[in-house]
């Protein structure tokens, strides 16, 4: 009877080896989503009060990431919550952005037209509405404004500068709708353009003095090739085109293969840098603590953003370096280092 106990146990055992460890498989599986959830939960409630203490669009950023890990980590009450406190900061940013300096929203302009690339390849397409909306309210605001420079300005040698500026901003808002696949404000772009950079060609033809004229002329000639040719790269780096792009499988090569490269020559490394030399981060040379109160903004807002740097925001005054890392054959990101950084010692 002992001996028919015991291989009863020694079959219960067998058969209840692999259950137990399937079930702690799947103990362990929900151990990490709770983590998981307590961590996005936390990156949220970091997230708010970073949205609470600015009108801009620091924030979005972060709420996108949120919203895309949520997608895959079984949290959908925090992607829900993310997204709708997205879509608030970028209707506060816009409404922000529409009395302010052009300067101003042009930056928001940029960074609406970052995010958009951001949640398209994240594949967060809760806010596409808003940013489509924010970004069809602020092109033409901008635009109105360089038209109306233009028009009101009176040639002079200390005019022609901001005259062409107001044109290349035109060109560049023309970049950004077809960046967008905005057909409608492309069109209205360009043809504003046109219009101003005709207008100024003529006045500049007036110019009694000749080296003068023909350097405005020659300037305004480099203008329009540098519109031509942003437009052109905008058109073939959609925003649908670099979506598809970014949802293609990876293409993995062997182990093998890829050792042999990574012993083989370092040249061939995608990320190139170029430092900038700039040294005296928001003035604090020879400041110690002053500079460590800047790194945690730097760390948090700047490091390797992808965000031009501004006066009010990651300032051009303490990057280190600007690096290029190759995307694909057709596109390429900007990275900006900051000093003070880890990342500035590792790039």
């Amino acid at each position: 009877m002992a001996a028919y106990l015991s291989r009863c146990i020694a079959v219960a055992g067998v058969l209840l080896l692999p259950l137990a460890s399937a079930h702690a498989q799947q103990t362990s599986q929900q151990v990490a989503q709770a983590q998981s959830a307590r961590e996005l939960r936390a990156s949220l409630e970091s997230a708010k009060r970073q949205a609470a203490d600015n009108n801009g669009l620091d924030a979005a950023y972060e709420l996108v990431g949120i919203a895309d890990a949520a997608q895959t980590s079984q949290a959908a009450d925090i992607g829900k919550e993310a997204l709708t406190l997205l879509n608030t900061v970028l209707e506060r940013a816009t409404q922000t952005a529409m009395t302010a300096s052009v300067e101003d929203a042009q930056d928001t302009l940029d960074q609406l037209v970052d995010l958009s690339f951001f949640t398209r390849t994240s594949k967060v397409v809760g806010a596409d509405a808003v940013l489509q909306k924010a970004q069809r309210t602020l092109l033409p605001k901008i635009s109105d404004n360089a038209r109306m420079a233009l028009a009101n300005a009176r040639p002079s040698p200390e005019q022609w500068p901001k005259m062409l500026e107001n044109l290349r901003l035109l060109g560049e808002l023309q970049a950004s709708a077809t960046l967008m696949m905005y057909d409608d404000l492309a069109t209205t772009t360009a043809q504003i353009y046109d219009a101003q950079a005709a207008q100024l060609e003529g006045l500049a033809a007036q110019v009694a003095n000749d080296a003068e004229r023909d350097k405005i002329l020659a300037e305004l000639k480099e203008g329009r090739k540098v519109r031509t040719e942003q437009v052109s790269d905008a058109r073939a780096n959609n925003l649908n085109a670099v979506a598809a792009e970014m949802s293609k499988p990876s293409r993995a090569k062997p182990r093998d293969e890829e050792s042999a490269e990574v012993r083989g020559d370092m040249s061939e490394v995608s990320l190139a840098c170029t430092e900038t030399g700039m040294i005296e981060p928001y003035g604090t040379s020879n400041n110690w603590d002053a500079f460590q109160e800047v790194l945690p903004k730097l760390e948090e807002d700047c490091v390797l953003s992808g965000r031009t740097p501004t006066e009010n925001r990651c300032s051009a005054k303490s990057l280190s370096s600007v690096c290029r890392e190759s995307i694909n054959e057709t596109t390429e990101r900007l990275i900006y280092v900051y000093q003070g950084t880890p990342e500035e010692r590792t790039m």
